[in-house]
């Protein structure tokens, strides 16, 4: 009898504690999950609220517009990120992949992306001329005919620089197939003319006035004798984010478009804040921006339908292009208000 009536009395006292201490566990965790969750939601919002526009760069004076436009502007610099880039390859990938949201391009390459579908329009011009034929001192060149059997670099195939390049020649009776062109990183070239290893270059400032300042090369042609109004250099944003981000994208342009009169009248200024952004010297783009007569322009940036065909009309004369590529802009930026 007492087996069959008998009852541990411990055992109800350890099944509750078990019960809650159970029961805590699993309240705690599904708590944590909760609070995880909206911590998640909470930084991805604020993430992509906040997130910067990512633009591409190299250090060559016809992008001077963005480090301008970070030192005079809280606003643009709240909203931007710089990435700078070595070479046209690079940034090309990285615009290609939307690793950029913008970039500042060579006007063949953004005409050639177009042709290629890839979703882009232009929007801004970097600025005007800023180019120049380099020789070296050792060399005895003098007119086109002298290039024959030399090396000359140029930027990239599809550069303006390149196409300068062959009109020069062209209009010296000269074949393209008479020089041996290279490609070459802007920066790399004044060392290579140093060196040896290329007797000539084409390309856009400082990188000549680099050679100039060494007294390893001289300026045999400002682009602009050969092309007036040159362009080198533009903006180009993707499709995406001017659908998705149109009212930022409009006030950004804006900013660094209106940079250009500000340029033109603080010449030195702009001079050492260029250098500090890109890591060059202060007296190399001083002499850029303040040589007479003037190498470089920051006017009349707002794009041109037949400018940019007649860059691809030279496109398809020098066979780099079959036909002339679509020639996409966008200029609703200038009417937006900050």
């Amino acid at each position: 009898m007492t087996d069959k009536y008998y009852v541990n009395p411990v055992e109800p006292e350890y099944s509750r504690h078990k019960m809650s201490a159970e029961f805590a566990a699993l309240l705690l965790a599904f708590l944590w999950i909760v609070f995880i969750t909206i911590m998640h939601f909470t930084v991805v919002s604020s993430y992509s609220r906040g997130k910067k526009l990512r633009i591409g760069f190299l250090p060559i004076t016809c992008h001077l517009l963005l480090p301008v436009a970070m030192e005079r502007d809280q606003w643009f610099n709240d909203h931007v990120e710089t990435i700078k880039f070595s070479s046209w390859p690079d940034m090309i990938e990285a615009i290609k992949g939307r690793e950029l949201d913008a970039t500042f391009i060579l006007a063949p390459i953004a005409l050639s992306l177009m042709d290629q579908d890839v979703p882009v329009k232009i929007v801004l011009l970097g600025h005007r001329n800023g180019t120049g034929l380099v020789v070296s001192k050792k060399e005895n060149i003098h007119n086109a005919d002298d290039f024959r059997g030399k090396t000359v670099a140029i930027p990239i195939r599809f550069s303006t620089q390149n196409l300068a390049l062959h009109m020069f020649l062209s209009d010296g009776s000269v074949q393209a197939s008479d020089v041996n062109l290279v490609e070459l990183p802007p920066p790399d070239m004044p060392s290579a003319l140093t060196s040896g290893g290329i007797d000539a270059y084409i390309v856009g400032e400082p990188y000549v006035a680099q050679a100039e300042l060494a007294n390893s090369g001289i300026m045999l042609h400002r682009v602009q004798d050969i092309w007036p109004d040159f362009i080198s250099s533009l903006m180009i944003v993707r499709d995406q984010v001017l659908k998705d981000k149109k009212v930022l994208m409009d006030q950004l342009i804006h900013v660094l478009y209106s940079q250009g009169e500000w340029i033109e009248s603080h010449r030195e200024e702009a001079a050492r804040i260029g250098a500090a952004f890109f890591g060059l010297p202060d007296n190399l783009l001083i002499h850029v921006l303040t040589a007479r007569p003037t190498r470089v322009v920051y006017r009349r940036l707002i794009p041109r339908q037949d400018e940019l065909l007649r860059i691809g009309d030279l496109m398809v004369r020098y066979e780099l292009l079959d036909h002339v590529p679509p020639c996409r802009l966008y200029l609703g930026w200038r009417h937006a208000s900050r």
